[in-house]
């Protein structure tokens, strides 16, 4: 079966541009090898009501939808509330996580607030995803044909949990993978490489043929997908 995605990232830091959505493309690529078609990225800032808005566009369009940031302790921080109030899931206490978040502290020698413990607040019967290098825990949710997997925002985080614990989850779903490869031309300008190949351009699905424009070259990714 094949899979579309939808990437939503959450923090209005990447809205005034402080910091560089770098979770986007590594997810992009991460998930082209798994089969799985990302139609879409989408940025929004720490606003329960237009993420909300986000929400409801991304599950009319995408089946999986991802999204990371918004699960630290603070009040602002509502992506998992939000997701849950949209699949029609109560909330509830993970105690595995809350053990776990309750070690992370003691290990560092710090106290734990009590505003923590949120992080440890999950979806009825999520999937719960362990963090490796911090407090707050992944999860997916699985309702009425759509998948919501919710990440942390630092890159740090979000990538060694897609690796470990997201994309096994993601491999059950798809049963294929996307590979491009790049072919460099020297010598030619873009028109004349889509004159030359356009009926290649329009009519081939699989693969698919694609000019890009670059300094001293043009470039045509050739892109397919297969069972493995």
């Amino acid at each position: 079966m094949a899979h579309t995605a939808e990437l939503i990232a959450v923090g209005t830091e990447l809205l005034l541009g402080n910091i560089a959505n770098t979770n986007a493309q590594s997810l992009s690529q991460s998930l082209s090898a798994l089969g799985i078609d990302v139609h879409w990225h989408t940025v929004v800032g720490d606003n329960p009501q237009r993420l909300q808005e986000a929400l409801d566009i991304a599950r009319r369009r995408a089946d999986i939808l991802i999204t990371t940031g918004g699960l630290g302790p603070t009040y602002d921080d509502l992506t998992k509330e939000t997701v849950a109030e949209k699949f029609g899931l109560p909330m509830e206490m993970h105690q595995e996580s809350l053990e776990e978040i309750c070690s992370y502290f003691q290990q560092l020698g710090r106290p734990m607030t009590d505003n923590n413990k949120k992080q440890a607040m999950m979806p009825k019967g999520a999937i719960v995803f362990h963090n490796d290098n911090g407090t707050a825990p992944g999860l997916a949710v699985e309702k009425d044909g759509k998948t919501a997997i919710i990440m942390p925002g630092p890159p740090n985080e979000m990538r060694v949990m897609f690796r470990n614990y997201v994309k096994p989850y993601l491999r059950k779903l798809s049963g294929k993978t996307i590979r491009s490869h790049t072919i460099h031309l020297i010598g030619i300008g873009e028109s004349n490489v889509e004159d030359m190949l356009r009926d290649m351009m329009t009519s081939h699905q699989n693969p698919t043929i694609a000019p890009y424009a670059k300094t001293g070259e043009v470039r045509l990714r050739v892109t397919a997908s297969a069972d493995s």
